[in-house]
């Protein structure tokens, strides 16, 4: 026994420095390299939105502290997006203005820190998840490892405060989801209410959260697992609390809580974006995308361990499920185990089935991608512990994961910071003929940092094609930013990221334009600047 007590102290002490010094190495990776990331398309309208709500904050609770800066910004009850969520946008414009934050670059800067913040809270959430399930904080911090080694979400974790931010908060809500269906209290009621109610301020999709732990309690209810008194209690506390929770920090339902609401939640499958997207070589309407758009998307931006150590986590849970028949699970652990796998499939099934506009990969469902690792880590921990697995065959498994693993943060390494145009073996080769590459338009800003260097005129003309350059003015210092110039035929430079071009031919441009620079990301174009010859003349 004094043995025994040993041995647990001793994992104790070295469990809490390890995961200290995880998320310290984490973190620092953050600080060193969150201001080397260019701007997205989304970014100036996503932040303008948390300003049109603080504006309609400040006039409802405190009108005196308007300036004349907010004359510019529409009312909210005029704006076209009211009906997204503001949970992170709305903050963040308040922390920027109480900070004094007013350069632009520093502005974007500023937001690219707080969403690598959001996000490690979501990566810790993960490995709470795995350490929970799993009852081994060392299968906790691989999960969190899988988290952070996928390279294109480890790039948007600096930029993507839509996907990325909800996907954090979404995961952080599955934790309090099962803590609280495991053991309902008024702590963990409080708590998830909170969570969801966070979720779904961001997010409209995330109503699946209250739904799915409505549905898990009274399951155990009807399986006798939990005292009806006590389930009772603890939803009456969950449901008010969040549901007054979700009015309270969505400013635009203070007006209207339920018709507010019900235009917010009918605007779930709904996108005012109709256009072409590249998808295996072919340009579709994003209104026509077929049903295997988002598994081929998630198959082909995932590093292949991960797909494959899913299959077996997933196959495992099915058969676990199928084997209880009506009673879904048995126990705790298959409990998470059967949320996981719906949390899972179920958007994707609806998404099938609903057939909503998708368009740039599948970042609209990042927030799956959680529940996705805690398959993997089940196939993980299943090829481990199975009996037919001996010493050889555990030391190949963990041979193979740490290949993948020292792999993957090389290759990120190596093209930082691009990570964002993550592909894997499965999806081939000659990518830029058949998906859209760097459809956010994160290039721009080192395309517009090149020009400079190398182009001392006092003023630049510069356009883009189907990319964001005029929202990366946003990145350059105000010096060499009052030198660019953003314009339309005939400008010294053009900037493309070949996003809906269907003529891949650069020749095209060899009667009125020299190519000045690229970007390649393993031999794959993503960017390229072209200089117009004759345009001195011209002008």
């Amino acid at each position: 026994m004094r043995q025994g007590r040993h041995a647990s102290h001793s994992k104790t002490e070295v469990k809490y420095p390890i995961q200290t010094v995880f998320f310290l190495v984490l973190l620092a990776i953050g600080l060193g390299t969150y201001r080397d990331y260019g701007i997205s398309w989304d970014e100036p309208l996503a932040r303008f939105r948390g300003a049109v709500t603080l504006k309609y904050v400040a006039k409802c609770l405190a009108p005196s502290l308007l300036t004349s800066a907010a004359d510019h910004v529409p009312s909210l009850n005029e704006y076209p997006q009211r009906a997204y969520g503001v949970a992170f946008e709305a903050p963040a414009v308040a922390l920027e203005v109480m900070l004094g934050i007013h350069d632009k670059k520093n502005v974007f800067m500023f937001r690219h820190l707080l969403t690598f913040l959001v996000a490690v809270a979501g990566i810790y959430a993960v490995k709470r998840m795995a350490d929970r399930r799993f009852s081994d904080w060392r299968i906790g911090l691989l999960a969190a490892l899988f988290l952070v080694l996928t390279p294109r979400l480890f790039a948007e974790s600096f930029y993507n405060s839509k996907d990325v931010v909800f996907m954090a908060v979404f995961a952080i809500a599955m934790n309090t989801t099962i803590a609280f269906v495991l053991k309902p209290s008024l702590k963990t009621a409080l708590l998830h209410a909170l969570a969801s109610a966070v979720a779904i301020d961001i997010r409209m999709m995330a109503i699946i959260v209250p739904a799915a732990t409505v549905a898990i309690l009274i399951v155990r209810l009807l399986k006798r697992e939990l005292p009806t008194p006590l389930a009772c209690r603890a939803l009456a506390v969950y449901l008010p609390v969040a549901s007054i929770l979700v009015i309270a920090m969505w400013p635009w339902l203070w007006s209207s809580p339920i018709a507010n609401f019900v235009q917010a939640l009918g605007n779930v499958s709904k996108d005012y974006w109709d256009d072409e997207v590249l998808y295996m070589g072919r340009f579709i309407r994003s209104t026509e995308l077929p049903w295997h758009y988002i598994p081929v998307w998630i198959s082909i931006t995932t590093p292949v361990l991960y797909l494959g150590l899913f299959l077996v986590g997933a196959f495992n849970t099915l058969r676990q499920i199928a084997s209880r028949s009506a009673g879904l699970w048995k126990g705790d652990e298959e409990l998470q185990d059967a949320v996981f796998f719906g949390l899972f499939a179920t958007p994707i099934a609806a998404v099938i089935l609903v057939h909503p506009v998708l368009y740039d990969g599948w970042r609209h469902l990042y927030f799956i991608y959680p529940a996705f690792l805690l398959l993997a880590i089940k196939g993980w921990v299943s090829l481990w512990s199975n009996d037919w697995v001996w010493s050889v065959r555990k030391s190949l498994l963990a041979a193979v994961t740490a290949i993948s693993l020292i792999y993957t943060a090389a290759w990120m390494w190596k093209v930082h910071p691009f990570q964002n145009v993550y592909f894997n073996i499965f999806a081939g080769t000659n990518l830029r003929s058949r998906y859209d590459l760097d459809y956010w338009g994160l290039a721009n800003r080192k395309a517009l940092e090149y020009i400079l260097k190398n182009d001392h005129s006092e003023t630049i003309d510069v356009r883009g094609i189907h990319t964001p350059v005029r929202e990366a003015f946003n990145m350059i210092d105000e010096p060499d930013k009052k030198r660019l110039r953003y314009g339309q035929e005939p400008t010294r430079y053009i900037v493309t990221s070949y996003r809906q071009e269907k003529d891949l031919d650069d020749t095209k441009y060899a009667e009125d334009y020299d190519l000045f620079y690229q970007i390649k990301v393993d031999d794959e174009i993503i960017l390229s600047v072209f200089r117009r010859k004759r345009y001195e003349l011209e002008r």
